[in-house]
């Protein structure tokens, strides 16, 4: 298209010439023997001359537009050729980081399981360490005298939790809002009679869910993500709804070990049979309740797919 256009631009230039030339040869000064003819031959003579002259006037403005015009084009596709060039390199640098970027989010889901990505958040020791506040409340109210509770264990346990949630329905119960007038004060209360500890036990919500330093890094790595400016929008909605789906996985804890509690009574009623509790307990009733992370991973990962073109790019290497 290029050459197209000097090509005219360089024909438009020569007809303009030949065009002035011819001009100045007709508004030249005439032959001396033509001084001798006759007003009638003058006469004659100057319309059809007149007319050509208009002729070549009107045809060298036309070029003259045309070559200003084809000039025009032709800078205008220059600067655009000129403008790909330039920033060619910055587009091919941004391409790069994102590349990176992409490549960090395909590592942290590539080929894991459920499993691996519940390890991910560190999922096992949230559980266990739940799981074991869940013993020492259940031997508080139910064994209490019968069963010492290992406090030194129980400050290594929660020596690793750096945080803790807390379910809307326990907040609305037992939360109060500064400056009420009536602070709702929980009932810490051991009944005697068996039959008020069952009930108060069934009543019981898990107010708290702890978590550790695992689960924290887990959730800034997707925010992180998230927050890349270089990653297309389409993929931060999958990561906001892969984040969400984390938090749930967490919240769900909390259930577990409320429906966990429930069965205690039942399962563990002796100090003999207490000693079979362990954490797995949980950790089973919380994977039939939790919701599933491994099907969003897999929808980043084929959204990246599709975005870089990758099956694409491998069918035509082949």
């Amino acid at each position: 298209m290029k050459k197209f256009i000097i090509i005219i631009s360089i024909l438009t230039f020569i007809f303009f010439s030949f065009a002035k030339d011819n001009t100045e040869e007709k508004q030249g000064v005439k032959d001396p023997s033509e001084l001798f003819t006759s007003l009638d031959e003058k006469s004659d003579h100057k319309k059809p001359e007149s007319d050509i002259s208009k002729n070549i006037a009107i045809i060298k403005d036309i070029f003259h537009i045309a070559f200003f015009i084809s000039i025009a084009i032709l800078a205008l596709l220059s600067y655009l050729q000129a403008k790909k060039t330039i920033f060619s390199p910055i587009k091919t640098e941004i391409f790069k980081c994102q590349l990176a970027v992409f490549e960090e989010v395909i590592s942290h889901f590539q080929s894991k399981s459920e499993v691996e990505l519940k390890e991910d958040m560190d999922m096992d020791s949230i559980i266990e360490i739940n799981s074991f506040e869940l013993l020492n409340s259940y031997i508080s109210i139910f064994m209490e005298g019968e069963v010492r509770i290992d406090e030194k264990f129980t400050k290594e346990k929660m020596s690793i939790v750096r945080g803790a949630v807390v379910s809307n329905e326990y907040a609305e119960e037992y939360f109060q809002l500064v400056g009420t007038k009536a602070p709702v004060v929980p009932d810490n209360e051991n009944p005697h009679d068996p039959a008020l500890k069952l009930a108060k036990w069934n009543d019981r919500k898990c107010g708290f869910v702890h978590f550790t330093e695992g689960y924290v890094k887990a959730t800034d790595e997707i925010k992180r993500f998230q927050n890349s400016p270089l990653l297309p929008s389409r993929l931060k909605e999958l990561l906001k709804d892969y984040s969400t789906l984390m938090h749930e996985t967490l919240a769900t804890v909390g259930e577990a070990v409320e429906e966990a509690g429930k069965g205690m009574p039942a399962n563990f009623p002796t100090t003999d049979t207490l000693k079979n509790f362990t954490s797995a307990w949980v950790s089973n009733i919380h994977n039939n309740k939790a919701p599933k992370l491994e099907p969003k991973a897999i929808e980043i990962l084929n959204f990246i797919n599709e975005y870089l073109g990758i099956d694409n790019l491998a069918k035509e290497t082949v």
